[in-house]
């Protein structure tokens, strides 16, 4: 009813410049902005005092039904830019709205903003490495329209920046930063032109003397947190092996004392995971009592720490494999399909710790398949499920292959 008594109320700012329209593009139900966008769609074209237009706002607060009413009528409003000049698709990445910018990346009309650049040379690929977060990275990086080797004012391509934002010393292998980077290598040589001594200068690795001691107190931490996990599962282990499934043979008997089971290819099985679990907790233990020694200088702490985290992840996997197993040796006889439950059930605690590497490489995958072609991307992956899976199943090498061997031996 205002806007039919008195249609230039639409055009009006408050003190910060926002008209009703600006306003109304924030709103989740866009009822209100289609209203007064028909009644005077004029300021789609008005900045406020920040040089937002109304589809910098909708783009802001991630309303893409707000912003396709406005491209609808005004194609031409999508190259709009604010005082730093950003388009709506830069403010989408900055406030990481990964609706919007999917919106953008799926449109093909809207292919020419792709690789427009704000006032600092900053593409929205530049600012979606510099946002770290991978599904918003891939959207825009599956997208063959954009350019990966566009170099801000500061002469640096996304690939630049994506190794300046790598974490030093010690860090999570599968982190978004490192996984961006990875992505954008593998399309080959997209770094700038720089000299290669100002590059490692500019962007070097190496930890500088003031964070050394903030590192030496991330190790301290993470060797106290490990060091009681490593303590539990060795002593879990070393006490199933005194406490066997099945019992013992009694002492007035033909080899009293001994298992029960034993001789047994699902007992050999067993045992060998078992032992496994219990000397690479072990292994495990003596690294981080290394890692937390001060005496120790840190790069021999952090060698030692990466060590006893791979061991502690495989004795893990061991002590889930000699837990089905023993389960599965008592109940087998008498509730065949309760062990096989149980059997199935335990693996998801290994499951659990490659959630995450499942995750992020089914998000990079589509993406590095479009970018690099097929037969790289195979190449990229082929590798990536080969290593993990060495890395997490090769136990299982050992229990099983020695249960094999054992069996034969046997028979002979």
């Amino acid at each position: 009813k205002l806007v039919k008594w008195n249609n230039s109320l639409t055009i009006h700012g408050d003190r910060d410049g926002s008209t009703p329209l600006h306003l109304a593009s924030s709103f989740q139900n866009h009822t209100s902005f289609e209203q007064l966008f028909k009644a005077n769609p004029a300021p789609t074209y008005q900045a406020d005092n920040n040089g937002f237009f109304p589809i910098h706002v909708a783009a802001s607060a991630g309303r893409k039904n707000t912003i396709s009413i406005i491209l609808k009528k005004f194609p031409s409003s999508a190259g709009l830019c604010t005082g730093q000049g950003r388009t709506f698709l830069h403010v989408a990445v900055v406030k990481k709205r990964l609706n919007i910018v999917s919106f953008v990346c799926q449109n093909p009309s809207l292919a020419w903003i792709l690789n427009m650049q704000d006032n600092d040379g900053n593409t929205a690929l530049h600012l979606a490495v510099q946002a770290g977060k991978l599904r918003m990275f891939c959207c825009l990086y599956g997208n063959k329209e954009v350019c990966l080797s566009l170099t801000n004012n500061s002469e640096e391509t996304p690939v630049d920046l994506a190794r300046n934002y790598l974490p030093c010393g010690m860090h999570y292998n599968w982190d978004n930063e490192k996984r961006i980077y990875t992505a954008l290598t593998l399309c080959g040589d997209s770094h700038s032109g720089l000299h290669l001594d100002h590059h490692e200068e500019e962007y070097g690795r190496q930890l500088k003397q003031g964070n050394k001691l903030k590192e030496a107190e991330k190790v301290k931490d993470l060797s106290q947190i490990l060091g009681v996990g490593s303590v539990l599962i060795a002593t879990v282990a070393f006490g199933a092996t005194f406490a066997v499934p099945g019992g013992f043979i009694a002492d007035d008997h033909s080899n009293g004392g001994t298992p029960t089971l034993a001789g047994r290819y699902m007992f050999d099985a067993f045992m060998m995971a078992n032992t496994l679990a219990f000397i690479c907790s072990s292994t495990a233990t003596i690294g981080i009592m290394f890692s937390g020694a001060p005496i120790i200088n840190l790069k021999s702490r952090l060698i030692n720490l990466s060590t006893s985290v791979f061991f502690m992840s495989t004795s893990v996997t061991c002590l889930s494999a000699a837990f089905a197993l023993g389960v599965y040796m008592v109940l087998a006889p008498v509730a065949h399909a309760t062990a096989i439950v149980i059997c199935a059930l335990s693996p998801l605690v290994v499951l659990y710790r490659n959630f995450e590497f499942s995750l992020k490489v089914g998000i990079l995958a589509r993406p590095i398949f479009l970018r690099t072609g097929t037969m790289q991307a195979l190449k990229w992956l082929a590798k990536m499920i080969v290593c993990r899976l060495l890395r997490e199943l090769w136990p299982f090498i050992l229990i099983f292959g020695w249960a094999a061997i054992a069996h034969k031996l046997r028979n002979h």
